[in-house]
């Protein structure tokens, strides 16, 4: 069942390029909210019908698309930043991406250990406000500046 679950996973991989369109045409800041906004949407439902599989699937759609509209929204600033640098760029964004992944990880483990399911929705309820927050503060760019451009 959790194999089946996983191939959910899938969702990210089938909407990687309409997403990344919708960041040119519009904004990253616009899909990192749409991101953080489907990302929400999930864990609340993870936290409140997590017991029932249709909410596990609604969530995990949820997720996934979250997951993916922030990562080809960030792919696209860190590109923009130095075309010249651009594998540099790439390398300090991906090390960054695993560091937070791993703490994540070990921060939920920690909660499943501790306080179960609710625990590991806390923690992610947690990361999802900071990113929020990260959001409102920082601000990304409204559009991306091409090469060509």
């Amino acid at each position: 069942m959790a194999g089946l679950l996983g191939l959910l996973g899938i969702t990210g991989v089938l909407f990687a390029s309409i997403i990344g369109r919708i960041v040119d045409t519009y904004s990253p800041r616009l899909t990192i909210g749409l991101g953080i906004l489907f990302s929400a949407v999930a864990f609340v439902i993870f936290a409140l019908l997590g017991q029932f599989f249709i909410a596990l699937i609604v969530g995990i759609v949820l997720l996934d698309l979250g997951t993916q509209f922030g990562q080809v929204s960030n792919q696209a600033i860190v590109q923009s930043i130095n075309p010249a640098a651009s594998n540099r760029n790439n390398s300090i964004f991906m090390f960054s991406y695993f560091l937070g992944g791993a703490f994540a990880t070990f921060m939920s483990t920690l909660a499943w250990t501790h306080f179960g399911w609710m625990g590991v929705c806390s923690v992610a309820l947690f990361f999802v406000i900071v990113a929020t927050i990260s959001h409102l503060v920082l601000k990304e760019p409204q559009k991306i500046a091409h090469a060509e451009d």
